[in-house]
């Protein structure tokens, strides 16, 4: 299952418009990246505030900033790449940006929900992304695909909160937490298959490749000794 991240290419052109303002603009991708968290915060906020004053229509900012974290999450790459500002330090400020968004709109949850629980829930979003970042390391490429990556873990949060806000309860962010913890464990778990099954496959190339040299170049030495014989006779 690749999750949500396998609509991102239909996702991006929609914000076309967005993109060539922020372009003509000239604002820095690291800029969104900051902007993000900001509504990361903001929608963990919501949650938590909704929780302690009892007032769970506060809920109902959470699915819109949840939409802009997406939006912003998908242009600070588009824009960086478009404008040849694509860096290293960049993807690293992502990356830092999305765990920090994470914790805020998840672990805000431990004030309507079971701490230990949404204390869990982070914890297994973390693992999914470590494995993420460790195929980027491995293989040359992050793996973003599995039941509850990033994108799914927000959308998860957002009908959480919706949900929460119309039955006035809470219970729907218990049933989102688990799911979070399940699908981070299955995601983990399904990344890293992946990243041995490509570590094997390139494996078994190299060592295929090794023995069709070593097939196909006669012994030097068996040529020599056939030449010697030839002269002896």
């Amino acid at each position: 299952m690749m999750g949500l991240y396998s609509i991102k290419p239909w996702f991006v052109p929609r914000l076309r418009r967005v993109e060539d303002a922020l372009v003509a603009r000239r604002v820095s991708p690291d800029a969104l990246t900051a902007a993000a968290v900001a509504a990361s915060l903001a929608a963990g906020a919501a949650i938590a505030v909704g929780g302690l004053a009892n007032h769970p229509m506060l809920w109902l900012a959470v699915p819109p900033l949840v939409l802009v974290r997406l939006a912003l999450n998908a242009l600070d790459g588009s824009i960086a790449r478009r404008t040849g500002r694509a860096r290293p330090m960049g993807a690293a400020l992502n990356e830092i940006g999305d765990r920090v968004g994470d914790a805020a709109m998840i672990g805000a949850v431990g004030f309507v929900a079971q701490p230990a629980l949404a204390a869990s829930a982070v914890g297994s979003s973390f693992l999914a992304s470590f494995t993420g970042v460790l195929a980027l390391a491995l293989i040359g490429r992050r793996d973003s695909g599995g039941p509850a990556g990033k994108a799914d873990r927000a959308v998860w949060v957002a009908t959480g909160a919706a949900a929460g806000a119309l039955a006035d309860s809470a219970l729907p962010f218990t049933v989102v937490l688990w799911a979070i913890v399940a699908g981070g464990i299955v995601t983990a778990a399904a990344r890293l298959g992946r990243i041995r099954a490509t570590l094997q496959a390139r494996a078994n190339v190299s060592t295929w490749s090794s023995q069709e040299r070593i097939v196909a170049i006669p012994s030097d030495a068996m040529v020599e000794e056939e030449m010697l014989h030839a002269v002896g006779r």
